[in-house]
């Protein structure tokens, strides 16, 4: 099978960027510790919407998982880390397609808290038989493409390590079916379905 590469670097660059800056959520995330062994979590957003927190550990164990009922814009919870194992961990929220993750550590004199990172998912489009895709790389990893038929690898591709990952393919030769494309880098793996 031969794929053809399309050069769409400037227009889906510019629409990476737009997107990012008006499309995506911009939640806060503030973990404060208040004692030895708790810690206000106090989340911000500029919508009401249905988030996610977790507690994993460095190592990407789940230790602790929630997901809201309803729309929300603020939340403040305060947590009990007694039972956590002295260690590093890392408090997630994902909030759509944008997530904010804070490294913290537990040990006999206290919770530390490290820097905020924000990471969004890829902007994926597909349409006329023609795929296009945006990632912003904030770890400059390198970044792999693959798309699998029938969960069937049928095309790979590694695109490099640049900050702004943008691309396109032309699919109209592949048989109609239903496909999946991923994209993978330093741990992160994020897929689109493609019904042709």
């Amino acid at each position: 099978m031969i794929m053809k590469t399309i050069k769409l670097l400037f227009t889906v660059t510019a629409l990476a960027i737009a997107t990012v800056a008006t499309a995506v959520e911009k939640p806060k995330l503030n973990v404060i510790p208040l004692s030895t062994d708790r810690a206000v979590v106090s989340i911000r957003n500029e919508e009401a919407t249905k988030f996610e927190v977790s507690i994993e550990t460095k190592d990407g164990n789940l230790v602790y998982y929630k997901q809201t009922n309803k729309p929300l814009a603020d939340y403040q919870k305060i947590y009990d880390f007694e039972n956590l194992v002295n260690g590093d961990y890392v408090f997630n929220l994902k909030v759509n397609d944008t997530k904010v993750s804070r490294d913290f550590s537990v040990n006999f004199s206290g919770i530390h808290v490290g820097n905020s990172e924000v990471r969004f998912d890829p902007y994926f489009k597909y349409n006329d038989g023609i795929l296009k895709f945006s990632y912003l790389n904030f770890d400059q990893k390198d970044v792999n493409f693959k798309i699998y038929k029938d969960n069937n690898l049928i095309y790979k591709s590694k695109l490099g390590d640049d900050f702004s990952i943008s691309s396109g393919y032309d699919l109209n030769k592949l048989e109609a079916g239903n496909y999946r494309v991923q994209l993978s880098s330093l741990g992160n793996e994020y897929s689109y379905n493609i019904e042709k």
